[in-house]
């Protein structure tokens, strides 16, 4: 399908509903699409703190976790 019928499906799609519920979700999506996603001010220096937790090797690997957690896994 080329970018042109692409457009003329949604459109006629669009033309043909009368949910108003789904519309608004479509324009909220279309409106959205250029929006930067911003992370939120209290989610910053958990983030932070991960990424120094990782530089100075303070974490565990996925295979280290599950044997770690072998038993509360399978249950």
């Amino acid at each position: 399908m080329t970018l042109v019928e692409l457009k003329k499906s949604i459109h006629d799609k669009i033309d043909g509903m009368d949910d108003p519920d789904f519309l608004e979700l479509v324009n909220a999506l279309i409106h959205s699409k250029d929006q930067v996603f911003q992370i939120p001010e209290e989610h910053i220096s958990g983030i932070e703190q991960g990424l120094q937790d990782i530089k100075n090797g303070d974490f565990i690997t996925m295979e280290q976790f599950e044997k770690r957690y072998e038993k509360w896994l399978k249950d």
